[in-house]
């Protein structure tokens, strides 16, 4: 092989290796979470919520774990009931208050005195709430609006067989508890008199398990009164996902001006510390060299995207754009327009 072409290979590696080092030192990649709205996603103006059950009549009641089990374990666990668990109806609403305040949208109110009194079957929906009474409950706590669930219902269906085997060999049994739900959610905005939304949440929940021995089986197996509980969790789960936004794992990019801007941006995105990240890059923003100004005009508007301000984001973007054209801010700029119109959907 030639000597001087295998230099001038190795030359040119070189090159494409510095190349390739100086272009991605030029930037660094971030990994944030961005919101997505759902469809029953309240209007902006709605950021606080007192939450009350109005589904629990007098037929429910804190049922006894062990009795509850007995109850259905001496009809052969193969029964059918509606059981209203006032604690899992509880837990329903205990949990949604976590769920809507973690979201980060809503701040959340559940009173001491959450059960609102009802003149109809637990099946039935109640007339909807006196506009008064819902003034002053959200009064009371100082909260834009009030979420009620207005119905509570949740029915066991267990059942255990017994499966035949060749002889000599031991007997398989299988048992499954289905837990059947249905709730109905209202939510009242006083300022303008008008249920905002109304929706149902049903579905079933299913365990099983299977095995020569019984004793086997139930120790593996939920209780009756733990389904009741994991069931109250699912509806609050249920709930919360047409109410609260959805987080979204997605990459963004900064420019580095300076080596010390790595260790200052990771600690501005590991704090969620924006405004001084923002206020760190307004300082760049009115540099003479066109490379820097637009540099920090991109990192502006990636401030102003994590600081929930869309249009300054496309604003300073544009800025970086024809400040000096750079294909990354391009590339910026569609993922931010596209942002926009997802939310525009979702705007009252």
């Amino acid at each position: 092989m030639n000597k001087k072409r295998v230099n001038k290979q190795l030359m040119s590696l070189l090159l494409l290796l510095f190349l390739f080092s100086s272009c991605s030192s030029s930037y660094k990649t971030l990994l944030i979470e961005t919101p997505r709205p759902s469809v029953q996603l309240l209007p902006e103006e709605i950021s606080s919520l007192t939450l009350v059950n109005r589904g629990i009549t007098g037929d429910f009641q804190n049922f006894n774990e062990d009795s509850l089990q007995q109850y259905f374990f001496t009809r052969g666990f193969d029964y059918d009931s509606v059981v209203l668990d006032s604690l899992a109806a509880d837990t329903t609403l205990k949990a949604l208050g976590e769920l809507l305040f973690e979201s980060g949208r809503y701040d959340v109110v559940i009173p001491e005195e959450r059960y609102i009194d009802r003149n109809k079957a637990f099946y039935l929906m109640p007339e909807s709430l006196d506009w008064d009474e819902v003034s002053s409950l959200c009064n009371t706590f100082n909260t834009d609006a009030l979420l009620v669930i207005e119905r509570y219902y949740n029915k066991i269906l267990t059942n255990y067989s017994v499966f035949a085997t060749p002889s000599g060999e031991p007997q398989y049994a299988k048992a499954q508890i289905d837990s059947k739900y249905d709730a109905v959610v209202k939510i009242y905005d006083p300022s303008r008199q008008k249920i905002i939304r109304q929706f149902a949440v049903d579905d079933t929940i299913s365990w099983q398990d299977g095995d020569t021995s019984t004793k086997a089986i139930f120790s593996r197996m939920p209780t009756i009164k733990e389904c009741l509980i994991q069931t109250g969790i699912q509806i609050a789960l249920d709930i919360d996902e047409r109410l609260s936004p959805k987080w979204v794992k997605e990459s963004r990019i900064y420019f580095v001006i300076n080596q010390n801007d790595i260790t200052r941006m990771t600690n501005f995105a590991n704090d969620h510390k924006w405004q001084e990240a923002y206020d760190y890059w307004l300082g760049y923003a009115n540099s003479e060299k066109a490379s820097v100004k637009s540099k920090a005009e991109f990192n502006l508007a990636l401030c102003s995207e994590m600081l929930g301000n869309l249009d300054q984001a496309i604003e300073w973007a544009n800025k970086s754009y024809y400040t000096k054209y750079m294909q990354q801010t391009q590339n910026y700029l569609i993922t931010l327009k596209k942002r926009k119109e997802i939310l525009k959907q979702f705007q009252n």
